[in-house]
């Protein structure tokens, strides 16, 4: 095992720690401007290389969550209607968390089962 593979990891689901993969263009809907995935879970998340997007991205993942309804991901409440997680210093171009000069960020949402 090579010194850069000890140090950083690939990236896991904040909920379940399922690997996820890279996240690609999402084609869902024109205004989506972040790349993005879904987990095997249920969570769905979107990447802000610079982290200084977190807001629209977090809104973009929201969205996915809701399969494209813009209305109703306006209108979720965290802890009520979704959970959220993060994980940080992501780097793209090696799909490593914790990558020498890595500051990107992934931001995941996970809609809560209605009981």
């Amino acid at each position: 095992m090579g010194l850069l593979e000890r140090k950083t990891e690939p990236p896991k689901c904040p909920f379940c720690g399922q690997l996820i993969d890279p996240p690609r263009p999402v084609e869902d809907d024109p205004f989506f401007e972040f790349d993005g995935g879904a987990c095997s879970c249920g969570a769905a998340y979107c990447f802000d290389p610079t982290a200084r997007n977190g807001g629209a991205v977090m809104l973009q993942a929201m969205v996915q969550a809701c399969h494209g309804d813009w209305d109703r991901a306006q209108n979720l409440s965290l802890g009520l209607d979704y959970v959220e997680g993060f994980v940080t210093r992501y780097s793209a171009l090696t799909h490593r968390v914790n990558a020498p000069g890595a500051f990107g960020t992934i931001y995941f949402i996970r809609l809560k089962s209605k009981k």
